[in-house]
């Protein structure tokens, strides 16, 4: 009777991670970027966009997407950087007002303003990044026809990255 119940249990599961699976597929940032791009409906963006990828194969180069990382690391960075110049500069205000207790505060808040700041800028950047992600797993032969010198760096560059991977072919969306 137990190992009944598990099988059950597992269905039911699979079954819910399944469901979950669908939704994620279709609701992500590639899908608002494809939207935005294109004008389809939010769903109907989120089943192209990911067509595109599939058919591409380009699950890999999505789901290793180390722009985000060095950003998100590039933004710790700068909130600390500005968390220690506030801190040198409470230090100096402790000094010349003979008052204590402050520099914990001026790291907090120098901290927190440049991680916000520096989070709007990076985030920007980033959605810049999918965005031309987006658009060259697209029209990829639009793009070296263009700007040839950049076709020919990107291909390149993730044909080392993604040997497998074949970045040219014909339009899954359209």
């Amino acid at each position: 009777s137990n190992n009944r119940d598990a099988g059950i249990l597992r269905c039911i599961a699979h079954c819910i991670l399944a469901y979950i699976e669908a939704l994620v597929e279709y609701f992500n940032k590639w899908a608002f970027i494809y939207c935005g791009i294109y004008g389809y409906s939010y769903v109907e963006a989120g089943k192209r966009v990911m067509n595109l990828f599939k058919t591409r194969g380009w699950s890999t180069i999505i789901s290793d997407n180390l722009i985000n990382r060095l950003l998100g690391i590039m933004c710790l960075g700068i909130g600390v950087l500005i968390g220690l110049f506030t801190l040198f500069v409470s230090f100096l205000v402790e000094e010349i007002e003979s008052q204590s207790g402050w520099a914990g505060f001026g790291f907090f808040i120098g901290f927190v303003m440049g991680l916000v700041l520096s989070g709007l800028m990076m985030g920007l950047l980033a959605n810049a990044v999918d965005s031309i992600i987006v658009c060259y797993a697209e029209c990829p032969a639009e793009f070296g026809d263009s700007h040839p010198e950049l076709a020919g760096g990107m291909q390149r560059t993730w044909s080392q990255a993604w040997s497998s991977l074949e970045l040219t072919g014909q339009t899954a969306a359209g």
